[in-house]
């Protein structure tokens, strides 16, 4: 009788069920992730942009009922990104101030936009870089992925399983500080059927904390499976956020001064102008991100909605799950 086996047994241990064995993975990286002190800090961190937003929205409610605090409210609808955000939906901001439900809706969307297109965003571009070039790489390098996979585990679950850590890090970190937010400000209201004119908001926040994740997490992943160095992996994720970001600026600079220069502050551009505007964007994943964002809240003007962006992030996001499935799995039979 042989001492050692190496050929194929099955396995004796317990199995869970198939659908819970990704969520197993998943479990699995965040605890280890979550051991970490930096990750803390940085979710802690976030809380901060998330008070500030509360606060605006509690203010706004404890306020949008006295008529003396109307002249405040005109003197905040002054900025231009305002202006145009309300011309957006056809608001006229001199007269909505007598509309308390239309106010609030665009009041509330326009400041949770804001939290999720800047500082939530800024800051799942520093947590994914952290936290995603480790997952893949690192098994790579030390053939741990054959630990997974000699369970009853597909490649296609031992993925999902570690894309399931930065969907559960990013939801922390965009959808529940906005949510909370949303809650918040249906508690300072000072009218009872706040509900009913904002219901609409918590799933617009969904949605646009799944235009996040979804992408982001493929090519986190992608790169995590690409290399088994994970600082190669790191580099590579914050180089497609700022070189993209430069080469839309520069490009879209370029493209009005040789039209003519950029024209009056706080106008609205021209088709064309509009049409090289979205073809330029699409080099900068943040602002392709922020421009389908903004659909979802309804903050852009009808004829500057484009479905390019989001052709573009649902192309990203099947190359990107492809890419690093195809990969583990080309590793296992190798």
């Amino acid at each position: 009788m042989p001492i050692l086996d190496v050929g194929y047994r099955n396995w004796e241990g317990q199995r869970t069920p198939r659908w819970t064995r990704a969520a197993i993975v998943a479990s699995t990286g965040i605890h280890l992730v979550w051991q970490g002190t930096w990750l803390k800090r940085v979710l802690l961190f976030m809380v901060v942009p998330a008070a500030v937003a509360a606060f605006i929205v509690g203010t706004f409610e404890q306020t949008i009922e006295r008529p003396q605090a109307r002249s405040v409210l005109q003197g905040t609808f002054r900025s231009p990104a305002v202006k145009q955000a309300a011309k957006a939906r056809e608001i006229d901001l001199a007269k909505v101030l007598d509309e308390p439900e239309t106010l609030r809706h665009f009041s509330w969307s326009y400041v949770l936009f804001g939290l999720l297109r800047y500082p939530q965003s800024i800051g799942m571009i520093v947590l994914i870089g952290l936290v995603a070039p480790r997952l893949i790489s690192y098994d790579l390098r030390s053939r741990g992925y054959l630990l997974y996979l000699s369970r009853p585990l597909t490649p296609l679950e031992y993925v999902l399983g570690k894309a399931g850590v930065v969907y559960f890090l990013l939801f922390m970190m965009s959808a529940v500080p906005a949510l909370l937010v949303y809650i918040v400000g249906l508690f300072l209201s000072t009218d009872p059927w706040a509900i009913s004119h904002t219901w609409d908001l918590p799933l617009r926040i969904l949605a646009a904390a799944l235009v996040l994740i979804l992408p982001t997490t493929a090519v986190a992943l992608a790169l995590s499976s690409l290399t088994q160095e994970s600082r190669f992996a790191g580099f590579a994720w914050f180089a497609i956020w700022v070189l993209g970001s430069i080469a839309f600026r520069i490009l879209w600079a370029a493209e009005q001064a040789r039209n003519g220069g950029f024209g009056p502050r706080g106008r609205r551009m021209r088709m064309e102008e509009l049409e090289s505007f979205t073809s330029w964007m699409l080099l900068s994943p943040y602002d392709t991100l922020g421009n389908v964002q903004q659909q979802i809240f309804g903050l852009i003007p009808k004829e500057a909605s484009a479905w390019s962006p989001w052709v573009l992030l649902a192309a990203v996001s099947i190359i990107g799950y492809t890419i690093a499935y195809r990969r583990v799995a080309g590793m296992l039979k190798a």
